[in-house]
């Protein structure tokens, strides 16, 4: 979340859903053209229990998303 917050936008949003045991959270910053987030923020995802997660920008802005185990 601080990486989409960190986009400087006035919004973020974030989306969960859930699929048999796992969780899926996704984060969307709507600043559209940054980078890809900093090196940091998927092993951070990874020590809090994340089974996968990723960043990627699109037009909409960029997305950091983790999936968990329930």
């Amino acid at each position: 979340m601080r990486t989409a917050v960190a986009d400087g936008g006035r919004r973020v949003s974030v989306h969960l859903a859930d699929q048999g045991q796992q969780a899926l959270i996704v984060a969307l910053s709507h600043q559209p053209a940054h980078e890809v987030a900093n090196g940091t923020v998927l092993p951070e995802l990874t020590r809090l229990g994340a089974v996968s997660c990723g960043t990627d920008t699109a037009e909409d802005g960029r997305r950091v998303w983790a999936v968990l185990d329930l």
